[in-house]
């Protein structure tokens, strides 16, 4: 009686065939991702005005890295620094940050609430150095005015 190692081959399955295919699937499976995320953001285009002031808040675009286009006005224009929007929980962010006089350095951070169409969030004032909880409703588009192209 001989006693040996027993062998068994298990034959690979020949994936050669769909090796070109694995690529391009797993690229567009990524662009969908970033197009279903760009649709998202692009709920936060738009003019958006703080009711307890008159402030207004106005997202002209949103591109695929999540910058911004945004003006601001408390009544005159403030310049923007930065601005950028992201999603959180699956819902769309924006942050902003304003410089200019009395202005430098004061920020908002806020989260669409698509059900209330409303930005709600926090507004850091950086000369008093207090935040506030805050929020933006969206102004009702003007008959005659289009769209914005990023929407």
């Amino acid at each position: 009686m001989v006693r040996g190692v027993m062998t068994l081959r298990i034959p690979r399955a020949n994936t050669s065939s769909i090796r070109p295919f694995l690529l391009p699937a797993l690229l567009l499976a990524m662009c969908s991702f970033v197009n279903a995320d760009s649709r998202v953001l692009a709920d936060l285009v738009g003019a958006w005005i703080r009711p307890d002031g008159g402030y207004k808040l106005v997202v002209k675009s949103i591109g695929e890295d999540g910058k911004a286009v945004v003006e601001y006005f408390n009544p005159n224009p403030i310049p923007v620094a930065a601005a950028t929007a992201s999603l959180k929980d699956g819902g769309p962010e924006l942050f902003v940050k304003l410089e200019g006089v009395n202005y430098t350095g004061s920020t908002y951070q806020l989260a669409l609430r698509a059900d209330k169409n409303k930005l709600e969030g926090k507004y850091f004032q950086s000369t008093q150095k207090q935040t506030y909880e805050i929020f933006f409703e969206r102004q009702p588009e003007k008959k005659g005015e289009t769209e914005p192209a990023a929407r």
